[in-house]
């Protein structure tokens, strides 16, 4: 799990700006949004413009160097170095723990996004370290003791990335390999374009493929009931190839082109959260940016009782901001470039009996 990240001069983060999934209070209510100490899901309100997508694009951009999985072509890196920059290198840390063992992986970045320098420690005791300006290596890395980096024949990829690909055997329980299997299970998505995202895997996929051959008409059928959404779903066929169909009394349509915006959107939601069993931490940008408060809600809950990946949200709907359905140390504020819990950002001792909605809108967490 990430237990601490941060980003300095990154598009609109000219200052350091730290996500810190660490710092969690003792509510006895909401425990299972907590997992080994940490915060496991995470809801991040702000205004526009205040760096939300950034902020999930800067999360996500371990995933652009150290795996293949870029996923579908986006501009969320265009003007990757901040407009105000005073020194023209991107700092990123992360800092992750998988069980005892705290893992944290340093880069910098130039302008280009080009990789400049990389870090790797293990509870504080140096693993791998590079400098691409000097070439200087220290390697650590007892499964890696015979790479040869300078086999590399892109010279700007990642040379812990080469590493990895290139060590023939690694144990089970090697920080490495389980830092790096997170990392190429970290997913990034939201509602707001068709099926945009980044992590997981490589290429885009059709989700009528995906869902029918999979054989997963009838459950998505009983989600988008469960949504409220009710739909007699069906295979039909376009052009000689199957899709998701709706039957009505007098003929059949196609799915894509009778539903909603909203239900589409359900849809992404769907194929995502069946797409893989090996999702290890999600950034859901605008997550209920079609969705009607009350489905909002609905879409919360699933993500809150999917305990095995870590999750981030960010949301406008101040209908969410209730101890029912999270807690105060998991709500967030992003504005003016710092990222705060509701816990943290007042001199209150909030009880679960507080309307934290009420509390928000009065201004209470901005103080």
């Amino acid at each position: 799990m990430i237990k601490k990240f941060s980003v300095k001069n990154f598009k609109n983060f000219k200052d350091k700006v730290v996500l810190d999934f660490s710092k969690i209070r003792d509510y006895e209510f909401n425990q299972s949004l907590i997992k080994n100490n940490l915060v496991n899901k995470m809801l991040i309100y702000g205004p526009n413009n205040s760096g939300k997508s950034n902020l999930g694009a800067a999360i996500m951009d371990i995933t652009t160097h150290l795996t293949d999985n870029n996923g579908t072509d986006n501009i969320l890196y265009a003007y990757y170095l901040n407009g105000d920059y005073v020194d023209d290198v991107v700092e990123f840390n992360y800092e992750f723990l998988f069980g005892n063992k705290e893992i944290n992986y340093f880069y910098k970045k130039d302008p280009q996004s080009k990789l400049l320098s990389e870090e790797l420690y293990e509870n504080d005791k140096l693993l791998f370290k590079y400098n691409y300006i000097t070439n200087k290596f220290d390697n650590n890395i007892k499964e890696a003791q015979t790479i040869d980096i300078s086999k590399r024949t892109n010279k700007e990829m990642s040379v812990l990335k080469f590493i990895y690909n290139n060590t023939l055997y690694w144990p089970v329980d090697s920080s490495v390999k389980i830092f790096m299997e997170f990392v190429n299970n970290m997913l990034w998505f939201r509602s707001l374009k068709s099926n945009e995202f980044m992590g997981v895997m490589a290429n885009n996929e059709n989700m009528n493929d995906f869902i029918i051959n999979n054989r997963l008409l009838t459950s998505f059928e009983k989600f988008l009931k469960d949504c409220g959404q009710n739909y007699n779903l069906c295979e039909i066929s376009d052009m000689g190839k199957k899709i998701i169909g709706v039957k009505y009394k007098n003929y059949k349509a196609r799915f894509d082109l009778v539903a909603s915006t909203g239900t589409k959107s359900l849809w992404l939601f769907f194929y995502w959260m069946n797409r893989t069993n090996n999702i290890s931490f999600i950034y859901l940008d605008e997550f209920d940016a079609f969705y009607h408060y009350e489905l909002s809600a609905y879409i919360l809950k699933y993500l809150n009782n999917r305990t095995e990946f870590q999750s981030v949200l960010t949301s406008h709907n101040t209908y969410l901001i209730t101890n029912e359905l999270m807690r105060p140390d998991c709500y967030c504020i992003l504005k003016n470039g710092k990222i705060s819990s509701f816990a943290d950002s007042t001199q209150k001792t909030i009880r679960q009996a507080h309307n934290l909605e009420k509390m928000m809108l009065g201004g209470e967490f901005e103080k």
